[in-house]
């Protein structure tokens, strides 16, 4: 049984593992010997290096004060919406949607409930995913694919700012729109009470953690090499915080190992490749898209990206594309386990919220790729 609920909330990871087993077996030997592993281990090396990062303000309570000192100067509830909302929008700029969804869900919770708003907890838990997904979109490092698709600009030939410009629009546009939403929510008086303040810890570890973040973000763009910052880190963690590296989940990492392995090995059957050559050649957003429904949209990425040049559609369709089914992207189902949590929470009217945000969200976002990315 204990394998069996390992296995139910590692999902995404055994079925990797079990995509990767199926391509090896298909996959002569020596084509597999012959991938280029460097790619996703310069991924899996960053990715890393967040994770430790993410830890550490975790364990020293860094965003959850920041979020209760913000959410107690609240008195209306549109203010509170715009609050709890856009939290996580600019929280997973720099430590991607998970991590904003794990801070502020619960502290949108219980805020709410504390203010007597529980019917607004559904369209907040929502709105947050929405939001954490829009402004995630925006860096290298605020979604997994994204920075998977950034750690292939020398083999695409793209800078920074290229990167962005694609992608500002869309997150304009969806910012916009989710503020559009939120307005709509009717205003009324409230009195949050926010409970005992949590207070930082170890504030001189905390400035270690923000200037190994500072090295991370300067790795990713490139100004310094990958082989000193995986070292600096991990040693950093160690000598001041080993404890982290228990707390921290590293099936992300494996997981695009396994996909990775999945991926060219999919690459290497001529149907499979002309299928999505095809699917790609017509609409290579619109396929990422919708391969990201069923798959999730970081599978759909590293498999759909070796059979394009239109790097810029499939990222973007893998940001898009996180919209639309719960398991478009694991962050809907981050949101969704807490919810469950909650005495008396309703999966009818989460999942009727969801549609519809979702749908407006994919909608608005399609029409601004074809209005001002193509």
């Amino acid at each position: 049984m204990d394998i069996i609920a390992w296995a139910r909330q590692n999902g995404l990871l055994v079925i990797s593992v079990v995509l990767a087993l199926i391509s090896v077996l298909v996959v002569p030997l020596d084509r597999v010997t012959d991938y280029d592993y460097g790619r996703i281990l310069k991924t899996i090396g960053i990715l890393l290096c967040f994770l430790l990062i993410i830890s550490g303000l975790r364990e020293c309570a860094v965003l959850d004060r920041i979020s209760q000192s913000m959410v107690g100067r609240i008195s209306t509830t549109t203010a509170l919406c715009l609050v709890l909302v856009f939290m996580p929008f600019f929280i997973a700029m720099l430590f991607t949607n998970d991590v904003a969804l794990v801070t502020v869900v619960p502290i949108a919770i219980t805020v709410l409930n504390k203010a007597g708003l529980r019917r607004l907890i559904p369209l907040v838990l929502v709105l947050e995913t929405a939001a954490a997904h829009v402004g995630g979109f925006l860096t290298p490092f605020g979604n997994p694919h994204n920075l998977y698709i950034y750690n292939l600009q020398d083999y695409y030939g793209f800078t920074l700012w290229e990167y962005l410009s694609v992608l500002i629009p869309i997150v304009v546009v969806g910012a916009v729109t989710l503020l559009a939403i939120i307005l709509m929510i009717k205003r009324s008086p409230i009195e949050v009470d926010v409970g005992k303040p949590v207070e930082m810890k170890d504030r001189r570890i905390v400035a270690a953690i923000a200037v190994l973040f500072i090295i991370a973000v300067a790795t990713v763009v490139g100004f310094l090499p990958l082989y000193l910052t995986v070292p600096v880190v991990v040693i950093a963690f160690l000598l001041m915080m080993p404890r982290v590296f228990g707390k921290t989940d590293y099936s992300i990492l494996f997981i695009f190992f396994f996909l990775f392995v999945f991926a060219n090995g999919m690459a290497n059957i001529d149907a499979v490749e002309d299928f999505l050559v095809d699917c790609l050649s017509v609409d290579p957003m619109l396929t990422t898209v919708l391969m990201s429904q069923f798959t999730s949209n970081l599978p759909a990425t590293v498999l759909l990206q070796p059979f394009t040049d239109n790097w810029q559609a499939v990222l973007v369709g893998a940001d898009i594309g996180g919209f639309g089914t719960p398991i478009a992207s694991m962050a809907s189902i981050i949101t969704l386990k807490f919810y469950m949590l909650e005495k008396d929470a309703s999966v009818k009217r989460f999942f009727a919220v969801f549609i519809v945000i979702n749908i407006v969200m994919l909608a608005v976002l399609i029409s601004a790729w074809y209005l001002f990315c193509v």
